[in-house]
């Protein structure tokens, strides 16, 4: 650093006799100690390290000014802080002036720098009181903390200058003797500038009138070098052992304000951060308390939420406070407990429109190490949307209870109109077929063709009801006995002849190529009267929907414990978008409507109904206009 005459402290006038004799003799050529190899983790460690090797005066590229018996006497720091004499012999590093490393322009020391705060040129009233003590310590003029860039050096804090004059904390690094601390992270100590072969020249000597200089460097918490805490005088001065010490333990003070500033700097930064990331939380509302319960910081969700700026909540609401304002009829001996943890509760808050709002809100606890309450943050969701659709779920979900309750009923009262129905009709049905039956035998006297045609139309749709009546009979009878029912052993191949028996009228008169194949000795445990009627449903449906030419097979295996009957037809097929429907009761393809061929929808919901009340099952393979398999699974 630069000092000029315009500076108090200590002026020439208050040098003591003695010092001035000494000045009057011989010029004396002082110049820095030198580091050492290897590192430290304190000031004053460093301040000892790098006096342990020290240089003789060095010329211009780091030579030795002097022979070893004209040795110069430097300074040096020993352990315990002690300065004493050591000749050039000693020294192994030189201390360089110039910045051959590149430390001035280094990325990491100058980020390191820019992290401080300290280089906007303000004046730091903390460092202050520490320059002060600087100056009076070595009866300086004046005393800096000079922080070091790359091209200029900034003093936070001088003592001894005037307050006005503010170039002195501003300065052109030309005129720096702290960059040569910083270059070679080492005290600088210089006892006449004038004399010295390469500082005697340095716009500091010429223009500032910086006569005497001492300088100690200083660090960040990371070891970075950022600057020196320095003393400088117009008058030639020997710093003596006291002086120094001093101002080695003013450097560690000046480097703890700069770690307190950086903490406090990384904790405002923490601080934005957390903010940042609260406020990006735009559908979560975050509240923070102190161990009182008290709101230190809260999003802006929450701001949102509770309708309330943050200036009026924060510092001076507590946790009950926000719970009274979701539930005014909250005590305040209850509310307190609202601050504590527990699972979550849902607060609901009504906005000046009137509407409302469902948060739901979970309160946790923050303990330190021996499990005292630090304090609470609390998270809240917007849960309005999911509580409305809760609420329209169970709604509807009890809409449909009632639904099914009906439904069941209803098909209770279908199942015994249909029984009862059926049971109705079959009497008078079975009466016509008898008397249809006469009148074809001639019971009532012979019957001319044309009366003939007439009753054997009558005898032929009065089967069909039957057949209709009696598949209407069989599932109002398998949903009313499925768990009563009694099985037995059943002998697969008897089965199929009597289905197969059952089938011949429906061939009659129809050309169609048949085939039966069905594996010996098979057996499954079943109702036979059920399993021959599913069967016979099958092969009667292969039959009506198979145009003659065509072709209808029955084939039983015996797979995995499991008996299977295929039947399979080269018929009409069904359509791909039907094939699950036709196996609803009444259900008839848009093919058997446009063709006209007779059926109730009926055979293939009863086979169905047969297969599950087995254990068993039922799949359909079709294809439009080439014919349909259909394979009815039971257990052996």
């Amino acid at each position: 650093m630069g000092a000029s005459g315009r500076t108090r402290g200590a002026s020439a006038d208050q040098i003591t006799a003695s010092e001035r004799a000494k000045w009057s003799s011989a010029p004396r050529r002082v110049t820095g100690t030198e580091r050492t190899c290897g590192g430290s983790t304190s000031a004053r460690e460093r301040h000892s390290s790098a006096s342990r090797a020290t240089s003789p005066v060095p010329g211009p590229h780091g030579t030795s000014l002097g022979s070893r018996d004209q040795a110069q006497t430097v300074l040096s720091w020993e352990t315990p802080r002690r300065w004493t004499s050591m000749t050039s012999s000693s020294v192994t590093v030189p201390f360089t002036f110039t910045d051959r490393d590149g430390r001035l322009r280094a990325k990491n020391r100058l980020e390191s720098l820019r992290k401080t705060g300290l280089i906007d040129a303000r004046r730091r009233l903390a460092l202050d009181s520490i320059t002060r003590l600087a100056a009076q310590t070595t009866a300086a003029t004046t005393a800096a903390v000079s922080l070091v860039t790359s091209d200029r050096q900034i003093h936070p804090s001088v003592y001894g200058a005037d307050g006005s004059d503010s170039d002195l904390r501003d300065r052109p690094i030309s005129h720096s003797f702290c960059q040569f601390v910083v270059i070679n992270d080492a005290p600088l100590v210089v006892e006449d500038a004038r004399v010295h072969p390469v500082l005697s020249q340095h716009p500091a000597v010429l223009e500032d009138g910086v006569v005497s200089y001492a300088g100690l460097p200083l660090h960040d918490p990371d070891g970075e070098v950022l600057g020196a805490l320095c003393v400088v005088d117009v008058v030639p001065r020997t710093w003596t052992e006291d002086q120094l010490t001093g101002l080695g333990d003013l450097v560690t003070a000046v480097e703890t304000e700069i770690a307190l500033g950086l903490s406090r700097r990384e904790t405002q930064l923490d601080h934005q951060r957390l903010l940042s990331v609260l406020d990006g939380a735009e559908n979560t509302m975050i509240v923070l308390a102190n161990g009182e319960g008290v709101v230190t910081m809260m999003n802006r969700a929450a701001v949102l939420a509770l309708e309330h700026d943050s200036a009026s909540i924060v510092g001076s609401w507590t946790l009950g406070d926000l719970a009274r304002i979701a539930r005014p009829d909250v005590s305040s001996a209850s509310a307190g407990a609202d601050s504590g943890a527990g699972g979550a509760a849902d607060w609901i808050l009504e906005a000046t429109d009137g509407s409302h709002r469902v948060i739901s809100v979970q309160v946790s606890v923050v303990q330190d190490v021996n499990g005292g309450v630090e304090g609470y943050v609390v998270v809240g969701d917007d849960v309005s949307a999911r509580r409305r659709t809760e609420h329209l779920l169970r709604e509807t979900v009890r809409q449909q209870e009632i639904v099914v309750r009906h439904l069941e009923a209803l098909d209770v009262a279908r199942s015994g109109f249909i029984a009862t129905a059926s049971h109705e009709l079959r009497t008078p049905v079975t009466s016509i077929l008898g008397y249809t039956e006469l009148l074809a035998d001639g019971a009532a006297g012979e019957l001319s063709s044309s009366q003939s045609a007439m009753v054997d139309r009558v005898d032929r749709n009065s089967r069909r009801l039957l057949h209709l009546i009696e598949d209407l009979l069989n599932l109002a009878r398998i949903d009313a006995t499925a768990s009563d029912r009694v099985r037995t052993t059943v002998d697969v191949m008897a089965l199929v002849d009597l289905a197969w028996e059952g089938l011949q009228p429906d061939l009659i008169g129809r050309d169609l190529g048949t085939s039966i194949d069905v594996a010996e000795g098979l057996v499954v445990s079943a109702d036979a009267l059920e399993l021959e009627r599913a069967l016979l449903n099958l092969l009667s449906n292969a039959v009506k929907f198979t145009p003659d030419g065509g072709s209808v097979g029955l084939e039983v295996r015996s797979h995995d414990d499991n008996v299977t009957f295929q039947v399979t037809d080269t018929g009409l097929g069904i359509a791909a978008d039907e094939q699950t429907a036709v196996f609803d009761p009444f259900y008839r393809s848009h093919t058997v409507h446009a063709q006209a061929i007779p059926g109730s929808g009926i055979g293939l919901a009863l086979v169905r109904r047969i297969a599950e009340d087995h254990g068993g099952t039922v799949q359909l393979e079709s294809e439009l206009g080439q014919g349909t398999t259909v394979t009815l699974t039971i257990p052996g």
